[in-house]
C-alpha cells in the first residue's frame, strides 16, 4: 500500500484531497460514514479548542469567560461547580447521591442563607419527580448562550451524553449523563 510510507502531514494532504473531491462529487455522506461520528466529535471539540475561552471562577464564587462575567443566582452557580467537579458526568436520577456535596456547594457560595432554605431547594434538585434540576440547567444554558454562540456554548453548560452499556451477553442498556465537555485545563479557579 502506498499510503504505509507517507509521513502524517502527506497523509493529511491526501485526505484533504480525497474529501474536496467527495465533496465536489456531492458525496460528503461518504466523507461522514468513511469519518464516522465519534471522529466528527472528536474534530468538532480540536477545532473548538483555539476558540474556547477560559472559565475563571473566582474566590468569591463570580465567574467570568474573558472579560464577560456570567451571572448566575447562587443555585445555579451550585449546581454548576457539582457538575464541573465531575468530568464523568451525573445522571439525573441519580443526582441524590450528591446531595451532600450540592449542599456543602450551595452553603459556600449562598452563605446569608438560611440553612432550612438551602437544604429545601437542593432536596427539590435531587428529587428524580421535582423538574427543579432541568430548569436550573435550561437558566444556566440561556445565560451562556447570552454570551456566545452556540457551538461555542455548547461546551460550558451542562447538556446530555448518552452511553451505551452493555452487561453480559443479552442486556444493554444506556446511561443518560449530564456533563460539562469544557476542556478542564481551560478551568481557573481562584484560591478560596
Amino acid at each position: 500500500m502506498p499510503y504505509l510510507n507517507l509521513t502524517p502531514e502527506e497523509m493529511a494532504d491526501e485526505l484533504g484531497r480525497l474529501t474536496r473531491q467527495l465533496q465536489a462529487a456531492g458525496r460528503t455522506d461518504l466523507v461522514l460514514r468513511a469519518l464516522g461520528v465519534s471522529m466528527i466529535e472528536d474534530l468538532r471539540l480540536e477545532a473548538a479548542k483555539g476558540r474556547l475561552q477560559p472559565l475563571h471562577i473566582t474566590s468569591d464564587y463570580r465567574f467570568f469567560v474573558g472579560q464577560r462575567e456570567v451571572e448566575l443566582q447562587p443555585v445555579h452557580k451550585a449546581v454548576y461547580l457539582l457538575f464541573l467537579a465531575h468530568p464523568e458526568g451525573i445522571e439525573f436520577k441519580r443526582l441524590s447521591e450528591h446531595r451532600n456535596e450540592l449542599t456543602d456547594l450551595y452553603r459556600k457560595i449562598a452563605r446569608n442563607l438560611d440553612k432550612e432554605k438551602i437544604i429545601e431547594t437542593v432536596a427539590h434538585l435531587v428529587d428524580p419527580l421535582d423538574n427543579a434540576i432541568n430548569e436550573k440547567c435550561s437558566r444556566i444554558k440561556n445565560v451562556f448562550l447570552s454570551l456566545m454562540d452556540e457551538y461555542s456554548a455548547s461546551y460550558y453548560i451542562i447538556s446530555s451524553h448518552t452511553q451505551r452499556i452493555v452487561a453480559g451477553s443479552s442486556r444493554v442498556w444506556f446511561q443518560r449523563l449530564k456533563v460539562i465537555t469544557l476542556p478542564r485545563h481551560l478551568v481557573i479557579t481562584d484560591e478560596r
